[in-house]
């Protein structure tokens, strides 16, 4: 059956019936998950503390390594400084040497190329879970389990060990190494469904101790920093509604999710084009579905490196990964759809083929 957003609400009881139903299922096992869950994502709003944590990033390129100092202090205050100690362990390949575009001065100081480096090099920061919203915290809970044993001190610290793995296939595993005493995460170990460690971070120095704290916060406003994070987002929240009438009763939504994947939020912003996009997530991993009217088909022709054509259901896609992030792209009836998450090919495509057969009918 093929659902379109006019559809949704006449189904609403029977899908809130059958959440209720998962919930319970899974409500016997999750009641520890979501204790710990709520330890740290308390601990990150209410502990403060300073320190020093090594970053570590594993992709195809290589090994990435890099120090960053901390301050944290609930509700406004966390700053992230990239230490300049530590050099990148990449191995050095022949486009590293390439001139990169630019104006002459930048090349020169260095600062906004090595900026786009950085952004390039590291993937996005793993969210702290202190900012995950309640039905991601639930969708955690459902869709992973949390095992938690004594574990080596690590900067001074006792600790626990609390590992999250999957309830399903093909999906990474997690281990977290928690402060006893405060719940602040010391060390967080990233695998992917192979296995592969593909992100660390661990703290070599931590103090919760409020002079330090008060030290180094007074040292960032002698030189002039902001001690708040501001982050801006070019996107807005919509509903439903708003987003059929922005794609022109054009909005389609996928009708096969993978097992545990629920709709987080639909968010809009404007491009070369009006674009709607669909956030998708188990709690840990997300897949996003971004929806854009233009007056014609994009080129999805052009050469690239990376980029295989492929037949979904009939249809000509794109695909291309970039790390660990699988991308698909087609045009349906001067739609643009692109489907992109850190879910292995199969089961996007299957997202995609949902996606293709909806927009058929």
């Amino acid at each position: 059956m093929i659902l379109k957003p006019r559809d949704v609400g006449k189904l609403l009881p029977t899908m809130l019936i059958l959440l209720i139903l998962t919930a319970n299922a899974y409500s016997e096992v999750s009641s520890q998950s979501l204790e710990i869950l709520k330890r740290v994502a308390n601990a990150e709003k209410e502990v403060a503390y300073v320190g020093t944590r090594m970053i570590v990033v594993n992709t195809s390129r290589g090994t990435v390594v890099r120090e960053e100092a901390v301050i944290h202090q609930p509700p406004e205050i966390h700053v992230v400084t990239v230490l300049p100690t530590l050099e990148d362990s990449r191995p050095l390949k022949l486009s590293d040497q390439e001139p990169r575009k630019g104006s002459e001065q930048n090349r020169r100081n260095g600062r906004r190329d090595e900026g786009r480096r950085d952004r390039r090099r590291f993937p996005l920061n793993r969210r702290p879970i202190a900012t995950l919203s309640e039905k991601e915290i639930e969708l955690l809970a459902q869709n992973y389990t949390f095992d938690s044993v004594t574990a080596d001190p690590i900067a001074g610290q006792e600790t626990d060990l609390v590992t999250v793995s999957p309830r399903f296939e093909a999906r990474p595993t997690k281990r977290l190494y928690l402060a006893r005493d405060t719940g602040i995460i010391l060390r967080i170990e990233d695998f992917d469904s192979d296995g592969n460690l593909r992100f660390m971070s661990v703290y070599t120095q931590i103090s919760f101790e409020t002079e330090a704290i008060q030290q180094k916060l007074t040292e960032r406003n002698r030189d002039g920093k902001s001690t708040v994070e501001k982050r801006r987002r070019r996107s807005q929240p919509i509903t439903f509604d708003e987003a059929n009438k922005v794609l022109d009763d054009k909005l389609i939504v996928p009708t096969y999710l993978p097992p545990g994947f629920a709709l987080l939020e639909a968010r809009y912003f404007k491009h070369r084009s009006d674009t709607v996009y669909l956030r998708y997530t188990d709690g840990m991993l997300t897949f996003t579905l971004f929806e854009s009217s233009s007056g014609q088909e994009r080129n999805r022709n052009r050469k690239r490196a990376g980029v295989q054509h492929i037949q979904i259901h009939g249809k000509s896609a794109r695909h291309e990964k970039r790390g660990p992030t699988n991308i698909l792209q087609w045009s349906i009836s001067n739609v643009n759809f692109t489907v992109m998450g850190e879910l292995h090919r199969d089961e996007l495509v299957k997202v995609a083929e949902s996606l293709i057969l909806a927009a058929e009918q």
